[in-house]
């Protein structure tokens, strides 16, 4: 159902119960539970059923979310957190040791936390990645999965050993069940970090780690997303494969390869493929996983409350559509629940293709905005091979010329956060 108030969103973020919503102005708002002062309004007050201003936040370029808990990255590089407190989630040096009480109701700078470029949250855990490629994590940690070698809590952020060269990361769990990270490598490969018991590191093995492994036979990955007990990697060529538990369908390929764990369940110990093309975004919820391919948003895994939204109650282990969604440009699975972004009010944009000799143009119309557009290609091939390295276009830019082509036919994709993406095939001149 639409959510009323608001305008202007950049991105979302859902956790157990409590969801957020970065708007472009650089502020955050917050609706739902508020048991540990999470929605950051200050007060711990009863949940709200309409959003409310975060306090104090200014120049967000990011949010996540876990548990309890959230988090802010600022323009300047810098961390936000506010909530729950109960596995050290702040960051500050201080925790309540399991407790379930408030942290903060309003966001607190982390200390001494700079150049941080991504964040991500998940139960009880924390996670910066910095410019230099390098991961600092804090929280819960019961099986290893902040990566410093041990189990033991961290109320501070601590280095996540034997991680270089990072490019994205993501960390799923429940607090005092525990979780695991996913750390997205340069070269398009997966290290993993944590619990293990029914194959969510992906290595083969059910063997809990507190370093990174290698997530077995993965390659030309463009990211990923964690849940308690499952794993997403989204591929460059758009599909996506998943591994972990599949009790409930979760992995979304059906009947599960194999049977794992010490309560033995159907399980995935290395990647399988997911039945979809053409995604663009994924998340993995506690239990469920969600999927944007072109502008339409597919569901797999539990239902009982109607996390699928496929106007059921029935788990499904493949993925089903969502119902009732269109022009989506970004999802976010929670504990319970998800969010979507819808395309911005609007015409989309006309985007046409014009063939020249050697070369093709892609020329849109569109109105006025202050985000980026992206331009990458590739031959039309079977089956398909990777996107070049997209093209990035300042806000005001209205064509791109592709030269030195062959006269083969290629698919060109355009991007924006705002509009989405489209792709259009187009062969150039001999």
């Amino acid at each position: 159902m639409p959510v009323p108030g608001l305008l202007g969103i950049k991105a979302v973020a859902a956790t157990y119960f409590t969801s957020y919503a970065l708007l472009s102005d650089g502020t955050v708002r917050s609706w739902g539970g508020n048991m540990g002062g999470q929605l950051g309004a200050g007060t711990r007050e009863a949940a709200s059923t309409a959003p409310v201003s975060v306090l104090g936040l200014t120049g967000v370029t990011a949010i996540a979310a876990g548990g309890a808990h959230a988090m802010a990255l600022l323009n300047n590089g810098t961390v936000a957190t506010w909530g729950g407190n109960s596995y050290g989630e702040l960051g500050n040096g201080t925790t309540l040791k399991g407790a379930e009480a408030a942290g903060s109701f309003v966001p607190v700078i982390v200390p001494n936390l700079s150049g941080v470029v991504a964040i991500a949250a998940g139960g009880g855990d924390d996670v910066a990645l910095l410019g230099n490629g390098t991961v600092l994590a804090w929280g819960e940690n019961k099986y290893g999965q902040l990566g410093d070698g041990t189990t033991v809590e961290k109320d501070v952020p601590t280095p996540v050993r034997g991680l270089a060269g990072v490019k994205a990361v993501a960390i799923g769990g429940v607090g005092s069940l525990g979780g695991h990270m996913l750390a997205l490598l340069n070269d398009g490969t997966v290290r993993a970090i944590g619990g293990n018991d029914y194959g969510q590191l992906g290595n083969g093995s059910t063997v809990n780690s507190n370093s990174p492994v290698m997530v077995t036979g993965l390659r030309g990955v463009s990211a990923v997303s964690a849940a308690l007990s499952h794993s997403l990697a989204l591929l460059e060529n758009g599909t996506v494969v998943s591994w972990g538990n599949d009790s409930v369908g979760e992995l979304g390929v059906g009947p599960a390869p194999e049977i794992c764990g010490k309560v033995p369940a159907p399980c995935s110990r290395t990647p399988v493929q997911v039945g979809l093309t053409s995604v663009s975004t994924i998340s993995a919820g506690v239990r469920f996983s969600l999927a944007l391919s072109g502008s339409k948003v597919f569901a797999w895994g539990l239902n009982e409350l109607g996390q699928l939204g496929n106007g059921t109650t029935a788990n499904s282990s493949v993925p089903v559509p969502v119902s009732g969604l269109s022009e989506v440009v970004d999802l976010s699975a929670g504990e319970k629940h998800s969010l979507a972004l819808l395309r911005s009010s609007g015409p989309s944009p006309v985007i046409e293709l014009a063939a020249g000799s050697g070369s093709l143009t892609v020329s849109w119309k569109a109105g006025g905005g202050s985000e980026s557009w992206a331009v990458s290609w590739r031959p039309v091939a079977a089956p398909p091979v990777k996107w070049g390295r997209p093209v990035i276009l300042p806000p005001a830019t209205r064509s791109y010329t592709i030269s030195g082509l062959s006269a083969k036919p290629y698919e060109v994709s355009v991007s924006n956060k705002s509009f989405g993406h489209k792709v259009l095939i187009g062969t150039p001149l001999g």
